[in-house]
């Protein structure tokens, strides 16, 4: 009974970590972009047209919020705004990617279903996650001159 003691307290802590959401959530995203790359080039021509206005509102909301979480006085201007500009663009197209993701598996859920296409691109998704993560972590030692 002591191994047992608190398993279950600590399987809930660790699943409501908020790394392990980010993982799951950015997972989930990668995944429906990478269906909807998928879209994009098995010929399906989907109607961006009627969604890019919402593409354009996400990527400048995501503009104004990463504006807000890195600018301070100690960081150059410039740097800052490139930051949030390619912030921006990346939040557009995995957006806009990810919607047509969505829109594509609803219209054509027997072709992600029975090639297990779904499966690979969930794992795609895992790896791109891990890597984005520990980039995220690793940068300083890739942009620094030494």
């Amino acid at each position: 009974m002591a191994l047992t003691d608190g398993f279950g307290d600590r399987v809930r802590q660790v699943a409501g970590a908020p790394a392990v959401l980010g993982v799951a959530g950015l997972t989930a995203l990668l995944t429906c972009a990478f269906v909807g790359l998928l879209a994009f080039v098995s010929g399906a021509r989907p109607d961006v047209g009627s969604r890019l206005p919402y593409y354009v509102l996400v990527m400048a909301l995501v503009f104004v919020v990463a504006v807000f979480r890195l600018d301070d006085r100690d960081r150059q201007g410039t740097h800052v705004l490139s930051s949030v500009s390619a912030v921006s663009v990346v939040a557009f197209v995995l957006v806009g990617l990810a919607v047509e993701g969505v829109v594509y598996a609803v219209q054509n859920p027997g072709e992600l279903v029975a090639s297990q296409l779904i499966v690979y691109f969930a794992a795609a998704a895992l790896i791109c996650t891990g890597v984005s993560v520990w980039g995220l972590r690793h940068w300083r030692e890739f942009a620094s001159s030494e």
